[in-house]
């Protein structure tokens, strides 16, 4: 990772030249309700998922607002339109707020007339220097990601920059899909985008496939609801953002070559064998990130997701539409005589991995997930975004003149305190993290020594 010159806090300018509906096309024909289950409940009360796709537009040289009005965007409304009515929940709205006594829990509801808000930008700035991998403050990236409407699920913002690219970025409230299910969305769009004569398989709705025999929506709804009543029922301890400090997002690749020699160091530490690449990658951020608060002493916690659709009994389908997935928390005590190394962190996050083999593993302990989340939130614990698993890159391949994103940014990690995974095409993994100015510094440094020690 290359060396930036000193970051200078600048303000961004965007100009925002229209906000429009786009509605599932061909309309639904008569209203549909989607319920949310345990697995979505998980997640309620986290902040939405914003993405940012950077495209470098191969015709940059006549890319300006005229024609991009002209040519791309009834293209780029027309895709979106048709990718809605295959995912109509998407353009729906979530009626009731979970917290509320004497109601049921949230579900999503559509109707003909249903839609995503759209919303068309300009921006004069640096697009170079917005989609690279050197830390960025994080209020630089914002004004190119969209609101979302009070009951929306989701919503689009594409931005032209003049003579060099195009950024779309989305929102998605957490609690009606899971990175699965994004990807699925993402990659049906792209398929439309570019007039492919087939596209992926269609998703599947059907809440009849989660089996909640132990009765974790209720529960979920109960914990939630005392939550809120205790006063403890958001997530603030995990947003950045709220704390005054100037907030920098950069990524750190962790090549094939360097992640082989995270394994063999982890190897010749510990009695592990074979951690994994996302094993590997996510200890070495934690190790990196507790390093750069300054507090090696203590309980350092970390989380992940693994997904639940093959590991239900019975299995759900592949392309069902939602979020299913496992929380899986991870713990390592530190003293005065020991550190968390990048090695020690990885076999930690791998011992969990290896467990979940186990027949039911993944949902053993799902009655307290509600709770887990909150505690983890408390303790600033270290949580991941996105998967390498999930392909975003090549999902989002939008055809002539876009092609292949440049570069995806999980913003919202900066509300999350998750590390943002995504593949970076050659077998490597990269690694998105947002830290206040002083911890990017550390972080860095951290992160250039132990490349240096591996390569």
């Amino acid at each position: 990772m290359s060396t930036p010159a000193p970051l200078q806090r600048q303000r961004m300018h965007v100009t925002v030249l229209e906000r429009c509906q786009v509605s599932p096309s061909p309309a639904l024909a008569q209203p549909r309700s989607l319920p949310l289950t345990f697995f979505d409940l998980a997640f309620w009360g986290f902040p939405p998922v914003q993405r940012l796709f950077f495209y470098d537009h191969h015709h940059s040289a006549k890319l300006d607002v005229p024609s991009f009005l002209r040519r791309e965007l009834p293209l780029f409304k027309a895709s979106l339109a048709a990718a809605l009515h295959r995912f109509y929940p998407l353009a729906g709205r979530l009626e009731r707020e979970l917290p509320a006594d004497g109601a049921g829990p949230p579900e999503v509801v559509c109707t003909d007339g249903d839609s995503v808000q759209l919303t068309l930008a300009l921006c004069g700035h640096d697009f170079s220097d917005l989609a690279g991998d050197h830390p960025r403050d994080i209020a630089t990236l914002r004004p190119l990601l969209p609101p979302l409407p009070k009951h929306g699920v989701f919503a689009v913002q594409v931005t032209v920059f003049p003579g060099a690219g195009i950024c779309v970025g989305t929102t998605l409230h957490h609690a009606v899909a899971d990175g699965s299910s994004y990807a699925h969305f993402v990659k049906t769009w792209a398929a439309i985008h570019r007039h492919e004569a087939e596209v992926p398989p269609p998703p599947l709705f059907d809440r009849g496939v989660v089996r909640d025999d132990a009765g974790l929506r209720e529960a979920f709804v109960r914990d939630h609801r005392a939550l809120a009543a205790a006063g403890n029922g958001r997530l603030r301890d995990w947003d950045l953002g709220s704390r005054g400090d100037t907030v920098l997002l950069a990524t750190f690749r962790f090549t094939d070559e360097v992640l082989r020699g995270l394994g063999w160091r982890a190897e010749s530490e510990s009695s592990a064998r074979g951690c994994s690449p996302y094993a590997l990658a996510c200890g070495a951020a934690w190790a990196g990130i507790v390093h750069a608060r300054g507090g090696t002493v203590g309980r350092q916690q970390f989380g992940f997701v693994t997904g639940c659709r093959a590991r239900s009994s019975p299995p759900v389908p592949g392309n069902y539409f939602g979020n299913c997935l496992g929380l899986c928390p991870v713990e390592v005590e530190v003293d005065e005589t020991t550190e968390l190394t990048p090695a020690s962190a990885s076999v930690s996050i791998w011992k969990v991995i290896e467990g979940l083999a186990e027949e039911g593993r993944a949902l053993r302990d799902a009655r307290g997930w509600v709770r887990l989340v909150r505690g983890s939130a408390a303790a600033r614990a270290v949580t991941v975004a996105g998967s390498p698993k999930l392909g975003i890159y090549a999902a989002a391949d939008m055809g002539v003149p876009w092609g292949r994103p440049r570069k995806v940014e999980i913003v919202s990690v900066e509300r999350t305190g998750a590390l943002a995974l995504a593949e970076d095409g050659a077998g490597g993994i990269e690694v998105g993290v947002a830290l206040p100015r002083g911890e990017m510094e550390a972080f860095r440094a951290f992160y250039s020594d132990l490349v240096a020690g591996l390569t």
